[in-house]
């Protein structure tokens, strides 16, 4: 019976599927309508497979299955009432692989947490699309890439909380959909669909060329887990008003752009809620100091403006950059508890800080650098030029991460080297990617070397490294790079 479930509902999303295309071709649907009918239809389809199914491995093969289907189907146009929007985007791939990453990990555990992320999904995620579209004069805004309108992200917060709201009210005395009772009050049950949807709602606000699909549910989960599962309410309505303050406080000082205001929210809230202050000063302690370096002697570092990619007023990608591993790491974490997870996470913060400050030192006091392949000098703010001062500054600022966490971690000369460590071998691996594949522009005008896509007016000719590695791509894999260095000393 398990595998004749299976193949009934496979039919049943091919139904949908071909009845869809169908009708765009006989009344000439605009696509993005039956993608949307498509995308509602079957979340709904498979909210209920953990009652339907007493095994996950059918589950799992339609997952893969469709996984595998819509991806051929993107590259050979065959669904194109799914697959046919604005632009190519790998959305109907991440939405089954979104569902299978949730059947694996919560199917035996907590299924109620796989139905409400992918019914979130379906619904808010369409419903938020359909009113943005639909009303006149919406207030759009652009974060990463693909255009959101206040009304649609609207629209995604109410649908998300009336989803989690009714599936935890009607299910709240079901060991089949938690494990056990919850008994819930409706204050708490009310907060927890409140941030739910509010987290959720965030992430498909700068959720672009169809991640969403992937990281909605999986943002939805985490936040279950995190409020029904291991019950951190209160220290996530901390995290959540920390998190608000941190935002609008760096926006308004010119820190952070809107973007980069957004993405600093999500990871506070996901490190605080997580780890509490003993997880959220270190990176704390980075962001700030960090920012008020950037800012000091601006008028001096104003050169070096037209040579950097980017400004001291970080976006989402730079603070994804430079956090985005230390936020992955408290994610597993939270699943994972182990105490070298934290360590690894400081190895990652030291990184950053270590790439940070020996770049802000370094062009603050105007060292003269050499490039860190063959030593010969270079200007001052080259990829890959390395300085005395700002090695030294880069150690400093590695010391102050590990010292910021040393009320709550036993004190040694071991941890304090293997942070520093990992922090310098990270930022060693970011100068030695900047001076060899990252990717460098000469200006047509005025013949200097940057990072800049367009300088003077004008696009700037690739002259070395490869055009997808950016200074975004460099800070992440040294801040990875640190983490994994935290790693490696901490085991041996």
């Amino acid at each position: 019976m398990e595998w004749i479930k299976a193949i009934l509902l496979v039919l049943a999303i091919f139904g949908v599927i071909g009845v869809s295309e169908i009708l765009r071709k006989i009344f000439q649907f605009d696509p993005e309508v039956t993608r949307k009918v498509i995308h509602i239809a079957v979340g709904v389809f498979v909210f209920p497979a953990p009652l339907i199914f007493k095994s996950s491995l059918p589950v799992i093969l339609i997952a893969l299955f469709f996984i595998v289907l819509n991806f051929l189907s993107l590259k050979l146009k065959v669904f194109k009432g799914m697959d046919s929007v604005e632009r190519q985007t790998y959305g109907t791939v991440y939405y089954p692989l979104a569902f299978l990453i949730l059947v694996i990990a919560f199917w035996n555990s907590y299924p109620a947490i796989i139905s409400i992320s992918m019914l979130i999904l379906a619904l808010g995620d369409a419903f938020a699309a359909i009113v943005g579209e639909s009303v006149k004069n919406p207030k759009l805004y652009n974060l990463t890439g693909d255009r959101k309108s206040v009304q649609g992200s609207l629209s995604m917060f109410i649908t998300s909380f009336l989803v989690v709201l009714t599936f935890l009210i009607l299910t709240d005395n079901s060991k089949l959909w938690w494990g056990d009772v919850l008994n819930l009050p409706v204050e708490k049950i009310i907060l927890i669909s409140l941030l739910t949807a509010l987290f959720v709602s965030v992430v498909e606000g700068i959720g672009s060329y169809g991640f969403d699909n992937l990281f909605i549910p999986l943002g939805s989960a985490f936040m279950l887990h995190l409020l029904v599962v291991a019950d951190k309410l209160n220290q996530s309505l901390l995290a959540f008003s920390l998190a608000v303050l941190i935002a609008v406080v760096s926006y308004r000082l010119k820190f952070l752009s809107l973007s980069g205001s957004v993405g600093t929210f999500l990871l506070a809230v996901i490190i605080f809620s997580v780890g509490g202050w003993k997880w959220t000063i270190p990176i704390l302690a980075f962001f700030v100091l960090s920012s008020i370096i950037s800012k000091m002697g601006r008028k001096r570092r104003e050169k070096f403006d037209l040579i950097f990619e980017k400004t001291s007023t970080r976006d989402i990608y730079q603070v994804l950059a430079n956090g985005g591993v230390a936020g992955l790491i408290a994610l597993i974490y939270h699943f994972y508890p182990r105490e070298l997870l934290y360590y690894v996470y400081l190895a990652s913060v030291s990184a950053a800080t270590f790439d940070t400050w020996a770049t802000e030192i370094g062009t603050l006091f105007l060292s003269k650098p050499r490039l860190i392949t063959n030593l010969k000098p270079v200007e001052p703010g080259v990829s890959g030029g390395v300085s005395l001062k700002g090695t030294l500054g880069g150690l400093i600022g590695s010391i102050f991460i590990f010292l910021s966490a040393t009320i709550w971690i036993k004190w040694s000369l071991f941890k304090l080297v293997s942070v520093v460590l990992a922090g310098f071998i990270g930022s060693f691996v970011d100068s030695l990617l900047g001076a060899t594949i990252q990717a460098q522009y000469k200006c047509n005008v005025c013949s200097k070397i940057t990072e800049k896509v367009f300088h003077c007016g004008e696009v700037t000719d690739l002259i070395h490294g490869k055009v997808w590695i950016n200074n975004d791509f460099v800070n992440f894999v040294c801040t990875t790079s640190g983490a994994l260095a935290g790693l490696i000393i901490m085991i041996v």
